[in-house]
């Protein structure tokens, strides 16, 4: 190993993203840099105890604002790309959502999925003007290759021991059944059945959109929910699993499954070996309809209602499917998807949605970039401006710890069970051995855990 900064990844959903990230730490290893991945709570808890790193946010929202000016004053650089940048809101509403001019500011160089999402940074009117962008893909992308089958082979071989030939049916409906119902788009409704208290599923939305989009969900979900009993009554002889999204509240799909023999809710590890060993895949206006394509894997796109400015963001995952939007329409479908003869679809949408080069990781792109950032001399921060940013970050860490004792709140142990599950080091480490397998490291790679949900790559 080289005495080059090392990276921070931080990782927010466990189930969706410690698979890509830990190969980004492979490849980065690979070539010389050490990294700590883990929790992004926990990481960002204790950022006083690492080294100055580059740090690699997966957003950079208002609420980055405080934690950017920490690791700013602590002499971290910053990288950003944004994980929901692929299916997004539109321009206006994502803008408010998803982009801060503030934690902008403190961002050195930022990394897109493809053209349309340079095309959108481009287009935040805060952006600065000098900040560079890099088409680089992003490392969910790299585990959809088909020469990463190999990284899931176990995983799938093992779900279709234990469950055969199953329809996958994936859910998105965060907005309106969220695990905690403070991150709904509404929390309440007034008698009259009125939506009343927004919850932080709504910010940057306004009220008039937050409205129209809770009631678009809310009719998607409703169907989404009744399609589930008419599928296990129509299909008794295939088993059906749901795999709720990792926010939401999964009750409703328990209560469901309780009532039909050939139903169950599973949500173990990432999404792409469970797409990959079914027989197919049901979505609406999931990322998994991307993911399905990609994976070379037909999906069916549940479209029981339709509104441009609403279902923004689910037109590249519905585009990419079969879309139905009756219950009669995807039994039709899936008599043909268990027939083996789904028809073929257009791939024309995603070319310029996503940078993706057959003989080059994106992995590998995102690496080459921050190999010029340690070949750079970075400014390094005063010492004035490390002690303060070590005092902002202990003010921070007792703030947090101190809301961490509320059940209701995303810093308690239980939320963060929700979205990322304990680990244990033997764990990571088969995995990393998988991914040095198939990228054929130069030297051995190894995991080191340095504290519950931070792990050491190197």
């Amino acid at each position: 190993m080289t005495d080059t900064q090392p990276l921070l990844i931080p990782i927010e959903n466990q189930v969706r993203e410690l698979d890509p990230k830990l190969l980004l730490a492979v490849c980065a290893a690979n070539a010389g840099i050490k990294s700590y991945i883990g929790y992004r709570t926990e990481m960002d808890i204790i950022i006083s105890k690492f080294p100055r790193s580059i740090y690699l946010a997966k957003s950079f929202t208002q609420r980055s604002d405080k934690m950017f000016r920490i690791l700013s004053k602590l002499g971290h650089t910053i990288c950003a790309w944004d994980e929901e940048a692929l299916v997004h809101y539109p321009p206006d509403i994502y803008f408010k959502r998803r982009l801060s001019p503030v934690a902008a500011s403190y961002v050195s160089h930022l990394f897109a999925w493809g053209q349309e999402n340079e095309d959108l940074f481009r287009a935040y009117p805060s952006l600065p003007k000098t900040l560079p962008i890099y088409k680089v893909g992003n490392p969910r992308l790299d585990m959809l290759r088909k020469d990463f089958a190999y990284y899931y082979e176990d995983e799938i071989a093992a779900i279709k021991q234990k469950h055969g030939e199953f329809i996958l049916l994936n859910t998105n409906f965060g907005n309106v059944n969220a695990h905690l119902p403070i991150h709904n788009l509404f929390i309440s409704k007034d008698e009259n059945g009125n939506y009343k208290d927004m919850g932080r599923g709504a910010t940057g939305m306004g009220r008039e959109f937050s409205e129209g989009r809770a009631k678009f969900k809310q009719t998607i979900y409703e169907h989404f929910l009744s399609l589930i009993p008419y599928l296990a009554d129509n299909f008794k002889e295939s088993k059906i699993i749901i795999r709720p999204h990792p926010v939401e509240n999964k009750d409703v799909y328990y209560n469901l499954a309780a009532k039909h023999n050939n139903v169950e809710v599973v949500q173990e590890g990432n999404v792409i070996p469970w797409i990959r060993a079914a027989t197919a895949l049901i979505h609406s206006g999931c990322t998994t309809g991307i993911e399905a394509y990609l994976s070379s894997k037909p999906a069916i796109a549940y479209v029981p209602a339709t509104d441009p400015r609403y279902g923004y963001d689910a037109i590249i995952p519905d585009q990419l499917s079969h879309q139905c939007s009756s219950h009669a329409q995807v039994a039709t479908m899936l008599d043909r998807y268990l027939g083996g003869t789904p028809p073929a679809l257009d791939s024309s949408v995603l070319n310029k949605y996503i940078e993706f080069d057959t003989d080059k990781l994106c992995c590998s792109n995102i690496i080459e970039v921050i190999e010029q950032i340690l070949n750079t001399d970075a400014p390094k921060n005063s010492l004035i401006d490390n002690i303060y940013g070590k005092l902002l970050a202990t003010k921070r860490r007792m703030i947090k710890r101190i809301k961490g004792l509320s059940a209701s709140s995303k810093y308690h142990h239980s939320y963060q069970q929700v979205r990322f599950p304990t680990l244990s080091q033997q764990e990571l480490q088969a995995k990393v051995d998988r991914f040095a397998q198939i990228i054929n490291t130069d030297n051995p790679v190894a995991i080191k855990q340095i504290s519950p949900h931070i792990f050491l790559v190197q």
